[in-house]
């Protein structure tokens, strides 16, 4: 069962990354492109964190503590991205 979970991350990882590619390719406004690659991207680390280095099993104090961080970083994008424009 555990090697089923950890090539269905695997499989949508592949899948992720083609669908970044194909959203670079297709999508003309940059903007849009960006926050769909880096939709992708939070999605496939979250996988990756969750299911390879087993915080799913943690207690919640712990899973407070990776979330802190992560939300610091998503209030630094939008800050980034207000400031362009």
């Amino acid at each position: 069962m555990r090697n089923i979970v950890l090539v269905s991350v695997w499989l949508y990882t592949m899948l992720a990354v083609i669908a970044e590619v194909y959203t670079s390719q297709i999508v003309s406004n940059s903007l849009t492109a960006a926050s769909a690659i880096i939709a992708f991207a939070i999605s496939q680390a979250a996988a990756v964190v969750i299911f390879y280095m087993d915080i799913k099993d943690e207690p919640g104090s712990l899973l407070l503590m990776v979330l802190i961080p992560v939300m610091f970083l998503a209030g630094l994008l939008i800050s980034v991205v207000a400031s362009l424009g």
